[in-house]
């Protein structure tokens, strides 16, 4: 199934981008849904963008390609995104957070970096 995704920035009157929104179209049944508004109501948890299915391979390349632009490659860029998703395998790291962290390295230069400090 294909998945439609738009983005939405809000920016400066300069042109800076101060918030960045990915907005994803989904199918869903409340009928069928274990986490039903009945559910919510009765003190359970409503899904978070991080139970999101894993990362892409795509998107696991980008960050290694991002990475290895700045000098950081091989296992240390392994542990360095580890330590960044404080995640203990890149398994565990979803769709969503890929693409915030995606954004964030290319929105502000891998952060430190560019200092020889980890990613935050």
């Amino acid at each position: 199934m294909e998945e439609k995704a738009k983005r939405i920035e809000l920016r400066t009157g300069e042109g800076e981008v101060i918030l960045s929104l990915i907005l994803t179209e989904k199918e869903v049944s409340f009928e069928n849904n274990p986490k039903s508004e009945s559910t919510l109501e009765q003190g359970g948890k409503e899904p978070s963008p991080s139970n999101d299915s894993a990362m892409t391979e795509a998107q696991r390349r980008y960050l290694f390609r991002i990475l290895a632009e700045h000098g950081i490659q091989g296992e240390i860029a392994h542990q360095e995104l580890k330590n960044a998703f404080k995640v203990n395998a890149l398994t565990e790291v979803g769709k969503f957070e890929a693409s915030k962290m995606i954004e964030r390295l290319l929105g502000e230069g891998i952060g430190g970096l560019k200092n020889g400090t980890p990613i935050q």
